[in-house]
């Protein structure tokens, strides 16, 4: 491969792997929301509960709320902050609020405000613990794939190799602890301020709603907006950090390989800022090299990289190949990532993966299995399908069970939906055995993407798999007793718990269940309570009277839990003896 003098060329193939490198830590954001929105469902659900318990006519005066909690109640409340720490000593959760947890727990005198306070702190500081680790992955990603494939887009640009020292964690850690932004905080401090700041906003925002006497499905809301902002801040933060050691990591790349001078290169679309324009193409020497100043990030959610920069590109070779031992090395223009790894990286360790994008670093992706084959066949195939909606089954599609995705593969052929833009209510027809269904509604569902269409797949299996006549959720009793048995268990350990009537618990319930992410419990609550134990979502009370119903239902929601990890998790905790029957049912048509 001949050496590369064009500008446009390096500029490129460093946008390619940084590009690469964001989707990546991307990744990471999407962890940290699943877990932001899992708190903020707990602490809903313990605001209800909490009214529910202490409010009288749907409100509660402060003076009401600053009252001790009786004798019962504190010995519960010291229960709860018992299983915190536990799960504190457990998951490294800041130390500090681990002993502030056990002065509470041995406090004589504690009002039902600061005991609410308490659990909410809990959640945040749970999240915090999690960021922390979110962060750290995420920047060691970076900096380790920022670092090699830069020095490989290098090597390989110029057409020859030579070998260079893998990073030890040593200098990992010192590269991570080190900070780089102007107020001198680390992403540790980032973190702490994020949470403080979540934990003060959601305490005032609680005792300003109480002292106004707001119902608590106004607070509820209200607070439900602080994790929200809490979440934005925390994916911004991961993103910003990432951005941050990858650029550390290229400096230290360039300066190994002996780069004199770098280059900015930006993203130009409709959302490129003006500090973003104005630097693309700035050439700087590698001694004014500074993350924020003259190199990327240099705002949050910041899109640029930089490359290297050569005013003539004479004499490169002789300057640049130079081994210990004097000797070069060719690198041909279809070297992959880990064969030039093994051969220049003297010490590489297990685990470095490069980038992946336009064939920047190549490394073979898995296989799709015949499920996937067979389901991607059978969704593009369907009148009406979209390449946006298509992928978005596919990428839920992948995180399913081998259950789920066998079932799918077996029963369903590309012919399942007759219609993909049906006006109406999407359902199932077992006289037609046709899906009729909205694809662009379905794409942007409030409960999640592909919801509608992988719950009308499991009416559609439900049908199509049975043995007999009628449908696989009916052949035996065994699902509707479970069904049945689950919601008779949780409904008396909330009155245990509580010490409150079975008409109360409908309402705790039915304030448990009010988020999207909760649509298909709220549906079942609501069909074995006739709607008493509904949260937001659910079929009208008539519906449930029709025979059979109940159980057609939770074998259609607990399908599209499938390829849900979070709707799953919500079957085992609410439906647990249900869900074994129907995953027996499941893999007894697979």
């Amino acid at each position: 491969m001949a050496r590369q003098n064009n500008p446009a060329y390096w500029s490129q193939r460093m946008k390619l792997m940084e590009d690469a490198l964001k989707d990546r830590s991307f990744s990471y954001v999407e962890n940290m929301e699943r877990q932001f929105m899992a708190a903020q469902a707990e602490v809903e659900r313990q605001i209800a509960v909490w009214y529910q318990r202490f409010a009288a006519n749907n409100q509660i005066s402060l003076a009401d709320a600053k009252r001790l909690l009786t004798a019962g109640e504190l010995a519960e409340f010291r229960w709860t902050v018992g299983e915190y720490i536990a799960y504190g000593q457990q998951n490294a959760i800041d130390g500090a609020w681990v002993r502030q947890l056990e002065n509470a727990s041995a406090r004589v005198h504690v009002s039902r405000l600061e005991a609410i306070k308490l659990q909410i702190q809990q959640q945040a500081e749970a999240l915090y613990a999690n960021q922390l680790d979110l962060v750290d992955a995420a920047a060691r990603e970076m900096y380790l794939g920022s670092y090699y494939g830069t020095a490989f887009e290098l090597q390989r640009g110029l057409g020859v190799g030579w070998t260079m020292q893998a990073i030890n964690e040593a200098t990992i850690a010192k590269v991570l602890s080190r900070p780089w932004t102007v107020d001198n905080k680390t992403f540790r401090d980032r973190c702490w301020t994020n949470k403080q700041a979540l934990v003060n906003s959601v305490n005032t925002q609680l005792t300003q709603m109480i002292i106004r006497g707001e119902a608590p499905d106004k607070a509820i809301a209200a607070i439900s907006h602080q994790f929200k902002v809490g979440r934005d801040k925390a994916g911004r933060l991961i993103m910003t950090e990432a951005a941050a050691f990858s650029s550390a990591a290229q400096k230290d790349s360039f300066t190994e390989l002996g780069v004199e001078r770098f280059k900015v290169v930006a993203t130009f679309d409709k959302d490129t800022c003006d500090i973003c324009g104005a630097m693309d193409g700035q050439v700087f020497k590698m001694s004014e090299y500074q993350v924020g100043l003259t190199a990327p990030p240099f705002h949050p959610w910041c899109r640029c990289c930089t490359c290297p920069y050569y005013a003539d590109m004479a004499g490169l070779g002789e300057r640049w190949t130079r081994n210990p031992d004097g000797t070069t090395v060719k690198v041909p223009a279809d070297m992959g990532f880990d064969e030039w790894r093994q051969k220049f990286v003297q010490g590489a360790g297990p685990g470095l993966t490069p980038p992946q994008a336009g064939g920047t670093i190549p490394a073979p992706a898995p296989a799709p299995t015949p499920e996937q084959q067979h389901f991607s066949t059978a969704v593009r195939g369907m009148p009406g399908m979209t390449q946006d909606y298509g992928d978005a089954l596919e990428a839920r599609f992948a995180t399913g069970t081998q259950a789920g995705q066998s079932a799918f593969a077996k029963h369903v052929p590309a012919g399942s939906v007759s219609d993909g833009a049906y006006a109406k209510t999407a359902f199932f027809s077992s006289q037609t055995q046709k899906v009729k269904m909205n694809f662009a509604d379905d794409l942007t569902n409030v409960r999640g993407a592909g919801t509608t269409f992988f719950h009308e797949h499991g009416h559609y299996i439900d049908f199509m798999a049975c043995a007999g006549t009628g449908w696989t959720s009916l052949q035996t009793p065994a699902f509707g007793d479970a069904l049945r048995a689950d919601f008779n268990a949780y409904i008396k350990g909330i009155m245990k718990q509580q010490k409150i009537t079975k008409t109360a618990a409908y309402s705790v319930i039915a304030q448990e269940v009010q988020g999207d992410l909760y649509n298909a419990i709220s549906d079942l609550m609501g069909g074995l309570s006739r709607n008493k134990a509904r949260g937001n979502w659910g079929h009208a009370t008539k519906y449930w009277t029709y025979t059979g119903m109940l159980e057609k239902e939770a074998f259609a929601h607990m399908f599209e839990a499938q390829f849900s990890p979070d709707k799953y998790a919500l079957m085992q905790k609410y439906f647990p003896s249900a869900l074994t029957e129907f995953e027996n049912l499941l893999n007894g048509v697979i």
